[in-house]
């Protein structure tokens, strides 16, 4: 059994730093490159394909990843979902993100700080670099394809959720969350070392 977790929206596996890479059995994967895809059904299907992913396994991750690893617990039967300040309902995501998808006229920075509220300058120096590489098309149709999701609300897995009090990107946070005071949207990074010791829970068999 494995557990595969995702980045977040323009962002990569190395937003998860260097403490994530002590737990055994976990898989950190980038977004695959795109091909056109338009909703989070087709590019979990994608995830799912490219990946190797089976049924027991455990799958999860940050944000647009989590919503991703909501949608293939739909599609196949998982041991456990793992929501990393994410959601499973479109419907508690920050409206304001809609006009994120007209990311021409918007600039990283920009980006940034919506997502990141307040932050150190290490991780909005990470931030920036992932952003520079990341698929402006695959942001862009993934700003679109999250307010299309229907959601998974009633996933058939166990769901072991971590949130920010403070996160303005998708809040309220959910009943049963573990929750950090101080933590905003970007928790994996802001504070890795609560998240970890939440993904060992986690993980561990």
């Amino acid at each position: 059994m494995t557990t595969y977790i995702l980045p977040g929206l323009g962002a990569d596996a190395s937003m998860y730093g260097e403490a994530f890479g002590n737990l055994d059995a976990v898989r950190y994967i980038n977004w695959p490159a795109y091909n056109n895809e338009h909703t989070i059904a087709a590019v979990s299907e994608r995830i799912i394909r490219e990946n190797n992913i089976r049924p027991n396994d455990t799958v999860g991750g940050s944000s647009l990843g989590g919503i991703v690893a909501a949608e293939i617990s739909r599609q196949i039967s998982l041991h456990k979902l793992i929501l990393i300040g994410s959601t499973l309902t479109p419907d508690n995501i920050n409206p304001i993100l809609k006009r994120l998808s007209i990311l021409s006229e918007i600039t990283p920075v920009n980006l940034l700080q919506t997502l990141a509220g307040k932050a150190s300058s290490l991780v909005e120096n990470r931030l920036l670099n992932m952003f520079s590489n990341a698929d402006a098309l695959f942001i862009k149709s993934m700003c679109r394809a999250v307010f299309e999701w229907q959601g998974n609300q009633r996933p058939t897995c166990a769901v072991a959720h971590i949130h920010g009090a403070k996160d303005t990107v998708i809040f309220p946070p959910p009943t049963g969350a573990e929750i950090i005071r101080d933590g905003g949207h970007l928790i994996a990074m802001t504070h890795e070392q609560a998240v970890v010791k939440f993904l060992m829970t986690n993980t561990t068999p």
